[in-house]
């Protein structure tokens, strides 16, 4: 098994090793511990337990996407064409991301037996180039009506290079979706307040293992007084429900992952704790709250200052009070 990153490192060429001799061919379409050794060497992230699998048939011209699903059913999915060719896509919506609004083409056919490894974060698409094609994928999460979402397959601000143009067969509900504009104004704005979720640091490694460096005032902006970490937390138990005054912190998931929410007051908007090199900043005056911790999740989080329970607010209607307030003093 070979993993080619392509130009948003996240989504990964997958090459299975194929067996051929004059008796036909043989190959292991998927391997759960080589799947996660290979992507451990690329810096990326063990995703979750593959709980899905879907097989669709699609005629020459025919287009499906942009689709994908919102936490908490966010899905990964692992794509492959077993018969036909299709031209596979998928697009960064993440809008904390260095990436989010960029798009991986990829030509997927029976005959290279490639696979795409695609995270969650990223609507998916994909237009069979010939009759009969078969197209799987295994998913992260099971399909959830309430939170599949769409965006329009053919935006200007995408500007997707889709290899066939006439007669294309879409759906009534795919011509329809929102504009990739219209998807980021629903995410909110919360990136003003500063919260943003980035990759914060670089995994160094070698075939010892990883290592990763937290530096006050250098990747960590601010100076650390105070660490401390979340672990052993219960399945279905949710954590945080607080906000603070004064207090700025970066949380990073060591292990494992959760699901921050972040409410500003006026928007909310999920981040996915999932990977090493990648934290949220929670700035004074944020409601945070930590949602499906995996049971080997560990979430350290690092503060500049000691605790202090004055700092806290952690009734919500007197957050909401105290954020409208600030909203309308700065408003005049």
């Amino acid at each position: 098994m070979k993993l080619v990153q392509t130009n948003i490192p996240e989504v990964v060429i997958v090459e299975p090793v194929v067996y051929e001799d004059d008796r036909g061919w043989f190959t292991e379409t998927f391997n759960e511990p080589r799947f996660h050794t290979e992507l451990r060497k690329l810096g990326l992230a063990k995703p979750p337990k593959f709980v899905q699998d879907n097989h669709s048939m699609s005629h020459r011209g025919v287009l499906r996407g942009l689709h994908f699903q919102d936490a908490p059913h966010a899905q990964g999915k692992l794509v492959r064409v077993v018969r036909g060719a299709a031209y596979d896509v998928a697009v960064d919506i993440r809008p904390e991301s260095p990436t989010c609004g960029q798009w991986v083409g990829v030509e997927l056919t029976e005959r290279n037996n490639r696979m795409l490894w695609i995270p969650e974060g990223f609507a998916h698409g994909f237009i069979a180039l010939e009759d009969d094609t078969h197209f799987l994928y295994k998913t992260t999460d099971v399909y959830n009506k309430a939170a599949e979402g769409s965006i329009h397959w053919d935006d200007p601000d995408l500007a997707i290079d889709w290899p066939l143009r006439d007669g294309l067969i879409v759906s009534d509900k795919d011509n329809l979706a929102p504009t990739f504009k219209q998807y980021l104004t629903s995410r909110g704005e919360i990136a003003q307040k500063g919260c943003d979720q980035i990759e914060l640091f670089k995994v160094l490694g070698d075939d010892r293992g990883q290592l990763v460096a937290l530096q006050a005032l250098d990747n960590v902006p601010f100076s650390i007084a105070r660490a401390y970490y979340l672990t052993d937390t219960l399945p279905g138990v949710s954590r945080g429900f607080h906000a603070h005054r004064e207090l700025n912190q970066l949380a990073v998931c060591v292990s494992g992952r959760c699901r921050m929410t972040m409410d500003d007051g006026h928007s909310r908007r999920d981040y996915w704790l999932d990977a090493t090199n990648k934290g949220i900043l929670i700035p004074p005056m944020v409601w945070h709250e930590m949602h499906d911790f995996t049971t080997d999740c560990v979430l350290l989080v690092l503060a500049d200052a000691h605790y202090d329970e004055s700092d806290y607010i952690r009734d919500y209607s007197t957050f909401t009070e105290l954020t409208c307030d600030a909203k309308h003093s700065f408003n005049g």
